[in-house]
């Protein structure tokens, strides 16, 4: 044990004196020689391996250079002005090319390299380009709309023919606008119907911002017109947005309708347009079908032509100055009653064959004609269309759409047979169709120029809905009961989260627009305007918005 102790002080690891002490001297050197043999070994090993993986990495790279110089050489399709591919597969150099081939797919080599030149020119300046931006550029401002289209309800699908007379208000050889989900066959730009054309460089869609950028050989000059043409088509789509199918079912048979939806962002999936409220401008709409289908939009029909092949073209009045998101149109097969306003307003209600001849949409009809009266007497401006369509669908993603001249509802928002309906099924109808009439005035005749202010048009049709219910049944006090308990007390409780937030809220894209569609915009927005019309008396109130 003795030992042992001074062993470990001496930092050797002194075994006892024993039969094991014999075998644990010291190493030979013939196991140390061994031991270095192996490393080496290893060593190589490892080196071989790095060296075979250097070689090839080097000829992949030899063999991708190749490929690229091959490439070049025999210019495989690329990228269209439109985002489709100019060739359907890859051959090889004169396999069935035709010279014409040839030159379109050089055309596009060089038009993608002029595209990589001008990104390259804006990162240099060190901004965007106007189509990567959020908002349109203001370089231009549309006129005038004449929109054509043809609706094939065989195949859900319909093309298109627009022309939009441009005003210049600076300079520019790039024309940007609101495309999405639409396949351009083609584009022309000229400065008037008897000038020349306008050379189109070539065109492209900029999916991040659902931009369509139209680059021309020379810049437009200020303050003048002109006229841009595009030529589409694209699906009528199957999802309660843009320019959407329905259906319903009668003695049996399936039966389609197709109906339009652009609010807030969604009339660029119908055609090409400057897609935000502060772009108005007038509209003069064309639609051609089959003549089993009626087609409505916001005007009345001004003339039918019908042809020989069963098809006939409704061309429509034109419109007042508006925006885009409220511009409609549908094409039905349904039936319609009608009334008339002391002011000479056509109203209609039209629905499916069944419900209009079960007299369901009668009360909407009425309370609509009253409403209108109602309106124009309290605002002291008139109506501004001669004719209020009411379209109620099958399917809709909201309780209704407040298009001007054409209000689109879904069945279950104002159809209603008064003898079975409960009165609370009467009210909340009642009180859609008075909010929705609200916005001819409020958000058709006078609109926010930006998303960020919806409160202005939502508060005041929401706070309308209990003035307006008020004028059709004075004895329910909607306006001085209902609305405590429904509006004030509710929205109190939801502005004392911390999650609320102002009515007025900054919208920067147009992913954010949905989101300022809440109960603080629509319901806080009504008692602050109820707040004000208490504070400065209900008369003064009116003689303030007339």
């Amino acid at each position: 044990m003795i030992e042992e102790e001074a062993a470990l002080r001496n930092g050797s690891r002194g075994l006892p004196p024993g039969p094991w002490a014999e075998t644990a001297g010291p190493r030979p050197r013939t196991t140390e020689r061994r031991i270095t043999v192996h490393k080496r070994l290893v060593l190589g090993f490892a080196v071989s391996i790095l060296a075979l993986l250097a070689v090839t990495m080097i000829a992949v790279l030899l063999s991708v250079r190749f490929e690229e110089c091959g490439s070049a050489a025999v210019g495989p399709p690329r990228a269209g002005g439109n985002g489709s591919l100019s060739g359907a597969s890859w051959q090889p150099p004169g396999a069935g090319q035709s010279p014409g081939r040839s030159a379109e797919e050089a055309r596009d080599r060089e038009a993608a390299e002029e595209e990589e030149e001008e990104e390259e020119e804006w990162q240099r300046r060190q901004e965007l380009p106007p189509w990567a931006r959020p908002r349109l550029p203001r370089h231009l401002r549309p006129l005038h709309y004449n929109l054509m289209l043809s609706a094939f309800m065989e195949n859900f699908t319909f093309s298109g023919e627009v022309n939009v007379q441009l005003e210049v208000r600076n300079a520019s050889r790039y024309i940007v606008l609101h495309a999405h989900r639409m396949h351009i066959e083609a584009v022309r730009v000229a400065e008037d119907k008897l000038a020349g054309g306008v050379r189109v460089a070539r065109t492209f869609f900029y999916p991040q911002t659902q931009m369509f950028v139209v680059v021309l050989n020379r810049s437009l000059e200020v303050q003048r017109s002109y006229n841009l043409k595009i030529i589409y088509n694209a699906l009528i789509e199957n999802e309660l947005l843009g320019f959407f199918r329905s259906s319903y079912v009668l003695h049996g048979e399936r039966r389609f309708l197709g109906v339009t939806q652009f609010s807030p962002t969604h009339a660029r999936k119908a055609f090409p347009c400057f897609d935000e409220p502060i772009y108005k401008a007038t509209f003069k709409i064309s639609i051609r079908h089959q003549a089993t289908y009626l087609s409505l939009s916001n005007m009345p029909v001004e003339t039918s032509v019908f042809e020989e092949d069963g098809w006939v073209t409704d061309h429509f009045s034109q419109t007042p100055l508006m925006s885009t998101y409220y511009l409609a149109w549908a094409v039905c097969n349904f039936t319609y009653r009608e009334t008339v306003t002391k002011s000479g307003v056509v109203v209609r209600l039209y629905a499916r064959p069944d419900a209009i001849r079960r007299g369901s949409g009668d009360y909407a009809l009425n309370i609509t004609r009253r409403l209108i009266e109602f309106y124009e007497d309290y605002f002291k401006v008139p109506y501004s269309l001669p004719k209020l369509d009411l379209l109620a669908v099958p399917k809709h993603p909201y309780a209704a759409m407040e298009n001007w001249g054409l209000s689109v509802f879904v069945e279950q928002r104002i159809l209603l047979d008064p003898g079975i309906s409960s009165i609370l099924y009467l009210l909340d109808v009642t009180m859609v169709i008075v909010h929705e009439l609200c916005h001819q005035w409020f958000g058709d005749l006078v609109t926010p120029v930006w998303w960020e202010d919806v409160w202005l048009k939502e508060g005041f049709a929401h706070y309308f809905e209990f003035v307006g219910t008020d004028y059709l049944y004075p004895g329910w006090n909607m306006e001085k009961q209902r609305f405590l308990t429904d509006v004030l007390h509710e929205v109190m409780l939801l502005d004392g989260l911390a999650s609320s937030h102002p009515v007025s809220q900054e919208v920067q894209q147009a992913s954010d627009i949905d989101r300022v569609f809440d109960w603080i915009a629509y319901k806080k927005g009504a008692a602050l305007i109820r707040m004000l019309a208490n504070f400065m008396g209900h008369s003064v109130f009116q003689i303030g918005l007339q």
